[in-house]
């Protein structure tokens, strides 16, 4: 077996969920054909391909990331892999690529009718394309290594649940108050570059949350749930540290020009 067995074999189990798209494509197709007004029918196609698609790409990889390994571990039908002359490596990610191939495929079926219909391809350049897709897939990646995680800890019934709580919550409020410090002298663009290295580095760590748990937890749950556990609260704990650096960084080399003018100021 290779990465690709692991992932025609979750394809396998998994192939309704490309008939569920394709009949989402086909309601969307009929309620364009026949809407009443054809002035406002080409935005609304549009609008409603992309958006239905993205969407149930970004469903289709949160339901695969929070069955792909727990559901098996629970039903204790994960030893079969790992009897396999497989690495760890291998079986994660093949069932990543395996949910995001689905979360991919899902997307285009339940656009494209909309999208054909619409006439928005004949504008549309391959940066464009790219963009939607990257956005997808980048959104798909996140909420699939976001919700095995979290289905790992909570299918596992263990204490250990407290301190993803405790971590999460410490995570958004640090944020918000580094957040609110940038608006405070309106570094939008800098907020925005926070969070997204934040978001990169979470995404991260949660990829290697994933792999730890395959590769250390192996068939045993709690055990698993130990490794996202701690891999999740260090890589928060270390995001933390990387995000206040740079506030901090930001604050003190801000021109004077660009920063917030007092309330009084403006006033005069």
């Amino acid at each position: 077996m290779s990465i690709l067995a692991v992932t025609r074999r979750e394809w396998t189990g998994r192939r309704n969920i490309l008939l569920l798209a394709l009949g989402v494509g086909v309601i969307q197709f009929l309620g364009v054909y026949f809407k009443p007004d054809p002035k406002t029918a080409q935005d609304y196609a549009s609008f409603v391909g992309i958006f239905s698609g993205t969407m149930l790409a970004w469903v289709v990889a949160l339901l695969c990331g929070a069955t792909m390994v727990s559901r098996d571990l629970e039903e204790r039908r994960f030893g079969f892999l790992l009897n396999q002359p497989l690495h760890p490596a291998q079986i994660f990610l093949g069932k990543v690529l395996a949910g995001l191939g689905l979360a991919l495929v899902a997307g285009v079926l339940a656009s494209l009718p909309s999208v054909l219909l619409s006439g928005l391809w004949r504008g549309v350049t391959l940066r464009d394309v790219g963009s939607v897709l990257g956005v997808g897939l980048a959104g798909s990646l996140s909420l699939l290594l976001l919700f095995h995680a979290v289905s790992i800890q909570v299918r596992s019934r263990s204490l250990w649940l407290l301190l993803d709580l405790m971590a999460w919550a410490v995570f958004f409020g640090v944020v918000r108050w580094l957040s609110l410090r940038l608006i405070a002298v309106e570094a939008f663009p800098e907020m925005f570059h926070l969070w997204l290295g934040l978001l990169v580095g979470v995404t991260l760590g949660l990829g290697l949350a994933g792999y730890l748990q395959v590769a250390q937890g192996r068939a045993d749950l709690q055990r698993g749930h130990r490794w996202v556990s701690v891999t999740m609260a260090s890589t928060l704990g270390l995001m933390l540290l990387v995000g206040a650096v740079d506030v901090a960084w930001v604050l003190k080399h801000r021109p004077p020009q660009a920063k917030a003018q007092p309330r009084s100021s403006r006033v005069r």
